[in-house]
């Protein structure tokens, strides 16, 4: 029998310029690691093309337990309420492993 464990999954949609101020709050948050991409399409800020670094959207996703989940909550929201434009979910998933999200990440 697989052993799944419950964990979040934060999805966060934002323009890249805010890269590295999201790296800086989930390692504050002390989460064990993220995965960026870079994202294009369209939403309620119009057009994201992906063509120059201004006009690029950057896709981040982060596993990280419950119980850590309403400290990063706190911190992005914080960002929104600064004016950023940030789209976030957060979901329920289970995961094999799930040591991996317990321990934060190296400084």
């Amino acid at each position: 029998m697989h052993r799944l464990v419950p964990e979040k999954l934060v999805t966060i949609i934002t323009t890249s310029v805010l890269e590295a101020r999201l790296v800086n709050v989930v390692r504050k948050r002390g989460v064990s690691g993220y995965t960026l991409l870079r994202a294009r399409g369209a939403g309620s800020d119009g057009l994201q093309s992906g063509t120059l670094d201004a006009d690029t959207n950057l896709l981040m996703k982060i596993v990280l337990p419950p119980e850590r989940l309403s400290g990063l909550l706190d911190d992005l929201e914080g960002l929104i309420d600064m004016g950023y434009h940030l789209t976030v979910f957060a979901s329920d998933v289970d995961v094999l492993g799930p040591e991996k999200f317990e321990r934060p990440l190296d400084t």
